[in-house]
């Protein structure tokens, strides 16, 4: 198991993907800006918590899913893009490790990443001259993005299975653009208690709540479907790749 999560850093570390994902993170607060456009007076008296409550309605309705989706289609996908997968099932080591270690690392990055968007949000803020600063709020803002990147994490092994279903990278990012869609459409139409891609939005509110305050919590019986979707999930990704065959 640690040997396969050795294989899949090192495989993180000469790539490219890293530094895009750490790009997108980096410049997501213009996507507040680009709200702001739309009411220039409610965008400057906004205080600097304020600002930095946006950031996790960003990455529940603008970049969150299809970054999550970046992200799972090149680790789940790669190999089979490149023509190497034959070398990974045939390993010395049982296959549900490979899955799980690209499990490990893709939810451990994503987390990582979410949690870096607090930051840059924060010093987004400060270099607009935003007033505020408050580290209590700030605590809050943090538990709020990283439940929105646990939610969101839950649909993770669905489209990891799609890439290795169809060997390919294309076929995750469409699911996920559809994960975007339904985030969008749902956090709209109110779908927040049942589907998991809109589930975030509960917590943070959509994109026609522009205040940037947390709505509410989710309910038990939401998380036991997020919690259910990743499990089963999982389970039929373990399945699958157990069952592959080598020529594929």
């Amino acid at each position: 198991m640690f040997r396969a999560i050795e294989v899949e850093l090192h495989k993180l570390r000469h790539s490219p993907i890293p530094l895009w994902t750490l790009a997108v993170v980096a410049v997501s607060p213009m996507m507040t800006g680009t709200m702001g456009s739309a009411n220039r007076a409610w965008f400057d008296s906004l205080t600097w918590l304020q600002y930095v409550r946006l950031g996790p309605l960003n990455l529940s309705t603008w970049y969150g899913v299809l970054l999550l989706g970046l992200m799972t289609a090149f680790t789940f996908g790669r190999e089979y893009t490149e023509g190497v997968v034959a070398n990974v099932l045939t390993t010395p080591a049982r296959r549900e490790y490979w899955v799980l270690a690209k499990v490990l690392i893709v939810s451990a990055w994503y987390l990582a990443l979410a949690g870096l968007s607090v930051v840059i949000q924060g010093a987004w803020a400060l270099a607009l001259g935003k007033h505020g600063f408050d580290a209590a709020g700030t605590w809050t803002v943090l538990s709020d993005t990283l439940r929105v990147g646990l939610l969101l994490l839950c649909t993770m092994p669905v489209v990891a299975l799609t890439a290795v279903i169809t060997r390919g990278v294309l076929a995750p990012m469409i699911l996920s653009a559809l994960g975007f869609s339904a985030a969008m459409i749902g956090g709209i139409a109110g779908w927040g208690d049942w589907l998991v891609w809109a589930m975030p939005t509960t917590i943070t509110g959509s994109f026609m709540q522009l205040e940037g305050a947390s709505a509410t919590d989710l309910s038990t019986g939401s998380w036991v479907i997020a919690i259910g979707t990743f499990v089963v999930g999982l389970v039929g990704l373990i399945w699958y790749v157990d069952r592959a065959d080598v020529a594929s």
